[in-house]
């Protein structure tokens, strides 16, 4: 693949959707063999003081973080510290009859039924929402979307609720916890999750396109919880995590059963597991996720079997990087994955997951 890629002719592709230096932009990077084999980088990280966009700058990965989130539980696994069936009640008090008996698994999969705290969080509210409130509103209400573990719905609460089951277990912070175990001991010095007070560094901010345009749009009431969004690396930082997934986590026969065997169906040929999407095709595992978050839009993309990660990041939540992410692996020769004929692309497809369309 490095060999036969054309780095100008993807140059090209990229510069035709992403234009404008002067305006946020995105980085794209492509690893194979657990080597980066391309960088591109466009557009500014912070519009006031005019700082570019390099394959170093650190973005808010949005629910592309939740597979940072899913391995901290599987760390918890191996160390044989946690079941995947051990249910909520186990972990949390006080919880309503209906959520006590879903399990870790149920809120891996998405599969818990368990509300969206987004339709929970009263109108007024002005703070930002942390995990622990999401608890605290789910504790609110004593009933289900669904009975636990009999069909796919995407939720957010869910992975808040798995990265406090994570500080319960370890007695450390979830922060800590993914610093400590995660990131550290694969060289990431810089990425981290989220807390109040931490200082980014190289942040770059996020922007909502108006019309001739960028409204600064860099947080939001939602935007501060961690197990559905709160961790933030670099390109750089990104393939380095998942070229340790490739190479270490999905080879080990437990998570690849694990893949295999609970990967819940969710629509035209895709299931889900553990942060990623999955399918299945022509003897090739292929995962893919995205994030969708205020001023922020990415998605990731990687081809187990061959060893190549494709990850863009933006800080601009338009629909651009939708059409620039097909595109991309259409010049790579890669064919997008297989998804119906309704959206345009593999990053609208994702958005109708999200909203459970």
């Amino acid at each position: 693949m490095g060999q036969k890629m054309d780095k100008s002719k993807l140059d090209s592709t990229i510069a035709g959707y992403y234009k404008d230096p002067a305006a946020p932009g995105i980085s794209c990077a492509v690893s194979q063999n657990g080597r980066l084999i391309y960088r591109y980088a466009i557009g500014r990280a912070d519009l006031k003081e005019k700082r570019a966009i390099t394959s170093s700058s650190h973005f808010r990965l949005a629910s592309v973080s939740k597979q940072v989130t899913a391995q901290a539980i599987y760390t918890l696994v191996i160390q044989k510290r946690l079941k995947l069936e051990d249910p909520l009640s186990l972990f949390f008090e006080d919880l309503p009859v209906a959520l006590k008996d879903i399990t870790v698994a149920q809120l891996l999969q998405h599969t818990s039924g368990i509300w969206d705290y987004e339709e929970l969080i009263p109108k007024e509210r002005k703070d930002q929402v942390s995990d622990k409130d999401v608890l605290k509103y789910i504790r609110q209400t004593d009933r289900l979307y669904f009975p636990s573990g009999s069909q796919f719905r995407y939720s957010n609460t869910g992975y808040c609720l798995l990265s406090l089951i994570v500080e319960h277990v370890a007695k450390k912070s979830f922060a800590s916890f993914v610093k400590s175990q995660l990131f550290e001991p694969i060289g990431i010095s810089k990425g981290l999750v989220y807390e109040p007070g931490t200082t980014v560094d190289e942040r770059v901010y996020g922007y909502h396109p108006t019309e001739g345009s960028y409204l600064f749009a860099d947080q939001s009431v939602t935007s501060a919880t961690q197990g559905d969004g709160g961790v933030y690396l670099s390109a750089d930082e990104y393939h380095t995590w998942a070229n340790f997934l490739v190479k270490d986590r999905l080879i080990q026969p437990g998570l690849e059963q694990l893949f295999d065997q609970m990967a819940y169906p969710v629509k035209d040929g895709i299931a889900y597991h553990f942060g990623w999407f999955i399918q299945k095709n022509a003897g090739h595992k292929i995962l893919f996720h995205s994030g969708e978050s205020t001023g922020f839009h990415h998605i990731v993309y990687i081809d187990v079997q061959k060893d190549l990660v494709v990850s863009l990041f933006s800080n601009r939540d338009d629909f651009m990087i939708g059409e620039a992410f097909d595109a991309i692996l259409k010049t790579m020769g890669i064919s997008k994955p297989v998804l119906n004929g309704q959206h345009r692309s593999t990053f609208a497809w994702l958005n109708g997951v999200y909203a459970n369309e």
